[in-house]
């Protein structure tokens, strides 16, 4: 994604962050539906990135709900193809504040990684 396909989401109105990505974890999640009382089981994963925010840099997590075809951590883990240092664009469907820390849910949509001016012009 280019700086200018990025600003354009962002002027049409689409929830994303854009950070420097530091790593990602994959792991066993679940809680009791107070309804039912059923115990629900998923796999989650954690991205931790760097963003500019406010004059600071500052981490952000953004976690991650697989479906469930995705049956073990290990699964899971695979599917993180994203380069450390690198910045990507994380689609969200909600952020909040808490406690001082910053966190996102991903939507369904793949981050996209931000191509520099120099990198998407190619080699002179």
């Amino acid at each position: 994604m280019t700086t200018d396909e990025l600003l354009n989401e962002v002027l049409q109105g689409v929830l994303l962050i854009v950070g420097n990505y530091r790593w990602s974890h994959a792991e066993a999640a679940g809680y009791v539906d107070k309804k039912s009382g059923e115990k629900i089981n998923y796999i989650r994963a954690i991205h931790l990135l760097e963003c500019c925010w406010h004059g600071h840099v500052g981490p952000v997590l953004v976690t991650q709900r697989f479906p469930e075809v995705v049956q073990t951590v290990e699964q899971a883990a695979s599917t993180f193809i994203y380069v450390r240092g690198r910045r990507y664009a994380f689609y969200i469907d909600w952020f909040k504040r808490d406690r001082g820390q910053l966190l996102a849910s991903m939507s369904s949509w793949e981050p996209d990684e931000i191509e520099d001016a120099k990198e998407a012009l190619g080699t002179p």
